[in-house]
């Protein structure tokens, strides 16, 4: 190892990094600096308003990214749905039109988020923000649950006239203003939305 490495010009995730590699027992006073640059970087203010910690919950602000994220996506996925149905048809509201885009929605959902869900319990906005959806107990949630539990409930709720859309759009993300900061289809679940470690992200459940 270089005996000349300056690592006070490390960020704090290359610092961190660094922490684990490092061979304690060979470098114990690099290790001991390493460990005190780290703590240095903690304390600034930068670091203080962005730094997350894995476990903790996602933090308000990161999960709207992230469903505005999925959210543009679908919609982008929907295009060719729109076309082939036109805007009037889609305007009745009829039992074809309702039958046809709830399992179209559910087929594009399994086929764009189906692999990141089963296997690190995230769909595409949340693994760009680090988020994942885990069980209370801070375990990854499982595919069947995120899909019969968190999602399915929903996606039925919302197509009822009205009332379901009233409930799914606007009453299921409000309640992420509680305590818990979790949304309606989180309590139904028994699910949460924490941060993840993004190093061990690569490993599957």
């Amino acid at each position: 190892m270089d005996s000349n490495i300056d690592f006070s010009n490390y960020t704090l995730h290359e610092l961190q990094s660094s922490a684990k590699a490092i061979d304690r027992e060979l470098y114990p006073e690099r290790a001991k600096l390493i460990d005190e640059l780290i703590q240095q970087k903690q304390q600034e203010p930068e670091y203080k308003e962005s730094e997350v910690v894995a476990g903790e919950l996602a933090s308000r602000g990161h999960r709207f990214a992230a469903a505005i994220v999925d959210f543009l996506i679908i919609l982008i996925a929907f295009v060719p749905f729109i076309i082939y149905f036109g805007f009037e048809r889609m305007e009745e509201e009829s039992l074809e039109i309702i039958a046809s885009s709830f399992i179209y929605g559910l087929v594009v959902t399994l086929i764009l988020n189906g692999y990141l869900l089963y296997t690190y319990g995230q769909t595409i906005g949340k693994h760009y923000m680090g988020i994942r959806i885990e069980n209370l107990d801070g375990t990854q949630a499982s595919f069947t649950k995120i899909c019969f539990k968190r999602m399915l409930p929903m996606q039925v709720i919302g197509i009822i006239p009205s009332a379901g859309e009233i409930i799914s759009v606007i009453i299921n993300p409000l309640f992420i203003f509680g305590k818990e900061q979790r949304c309606l289809h989180d309590y139904i679940a028994k699910t949460k939305v924490s941060y993840v470690d993004i190093d061990n992200q690569t490993s599957a459940p």
